[in-house]
């Protein structure tokens, strides 16, 4: 049973449309878990006409984390091994399901594959190598399922961002491995007008994400550094509490909606060390 799932929250219609239509014929079913989209209607019409699935409806929005955790218990009931998980902007490339399935002896916890991003190209496409890596993203994440409930799923405080970090940081340090197939596989875009920018000699991107995502980027990138301080060291720990911290340099010197942006890093400080830890 090959099985795929796709977290729904306010999508753009048109690239949920071209989503759909890349993986249904990959799959023998395909998941749905709507968050609580504004565009309800035009989400389930969608949906609904897809042979073959399942649509979830969430009452309210309960983060991606949570969503995830559904489509990986529905995927298990449904008797599949393995899962692909998509987000709604996200797009399949053919045969990624095929060539994942390659590799589901190999003993690796979570396959991953490489990604053309829409903004940036890969390079040295002819020199894509198969080997372990520590990190990669849920979407287009095929994760082994009885592992998933080993390490009891997703951390669904997280909500959004830091959810792949965590999975896969609890993979490693439990002795799992995630393995990158030398396919490249989805489609994917980071952000909304993500930009390249150089500081003092030095590059880096700047994504311009909205304020409501910024708040959730620093209250879990400090609560990920206390989470797992014990086993990652007091170092590295702080090494993540300061990249919050000085992600305000970021959005005050190049990004838009500075002043909300401001509050929403302030809140995101004071959630961050005040969120009780799920461990």
């Amino acid at each position: 049973m090959k099985v795929a799932g796709i977290v729904l929250y306010n999508p753009d219609i048109e690239r949920l449309r071209e989503n759909i239509d890349a993986v249904k014929n990959q799959v023998d079913h395909l998941i749905f878990i709507n968050n609580h989209s504004a565009n309800y209607s035009q989400v389930k019409q969608i949906c609904d006409k897809v042979n073959n699935s399942t649509f979830i409806d969430n009452k309210k929005n309960l983060g991606v984390a949570y969503a995830l955790n559904q489509i990986a218990k529905r995927a298990q009931n449904l008797g599949a091994e393995w899962v692909l998980t998509l987000d709604q902007d996200s797009v399949c490339l053919p045969g990624i399901v095929s060539e994942y399935e390659k590799y589901t002896q190999s003993g690796a916890a979570s396959l991953t594959c490489y990604m053309k991003d829409r903004n940036f190209d890969i390079d040295n496409l002819a020199d894509l190598e198969i080997s372990e890596v520590d990190f990669c993203i849920t979407s287009g994440n095929y994760i082994n399922l009885s592992i998933w409930k080993k390490l009891h799923g997703f951390d669904s405080r997280l909500f959004i961002d830091k959810i792949d970090t965590d999975y896969c940081y609890r993979l490693i340090t439990n002795g799992y491995s995630i393995l990158k197939i030398p396919y490249v596989g989805i489609l994917h875009e980071v952000g909304t007008n993500t930009q390249r920018h150089k500081f003092l000699g030095k590059s880096f991107v700047v994504f311009n994400h909205s304020p409501f995502r910024c708040y959730y980027l620093i209250r879990n990138q400090i609560y990920f550094g206390r989470k797992h301080e014990k086993t990652m060291g007091k170092k590295n720990s702080l090494r993540y509490r300061l990249t919050a911290w000085t992600r305000i340099f970021i959005y005050l010197g190049f990004e838009d909606k500075k002043a909300q942006k401001l509050k929403a890093w302030i809140r995101g400080l004071a959630d961050g060390y005040s969120m009780r830890i799920r461990y």
